[in-house]
């Protein structure tokens, strides 16, 4: 993912698994992060969580951020 934006796409378009806790509270903080009340960092922490509950690969390519290792995210 390259912003929480991407990351709120991603949860609520192509996730795998709908209704997971982490997943919910992952688009709760990517709408926050888009209200200006979340950091980015803390949007990353809950993606990742979201990420591991669904199963999903991430790679941490840079140690910045996150990226889904699937193409169709």
């Amino acid at each position: 993912m390259r912003s929480p934006q991407d990351a709120l796409y991603a949860l609520v378009s192509d996730w795998p698994v709908n209704a997971g806790v982490h997943q919910q509270r992952a688009i709760d903080f990517c709408r926050a992060w888009l209200a200006g009340r979340m950091p980015a960092e803390t949007v990353r922490q809950a993606f990742t969580l979201a990420a591991l509950e669904a199963g999903v690969a991430i790679n941490d390519y840079d140690g910045a951020g996150s990226s889904v290792g699937n193409p169709l995210v």
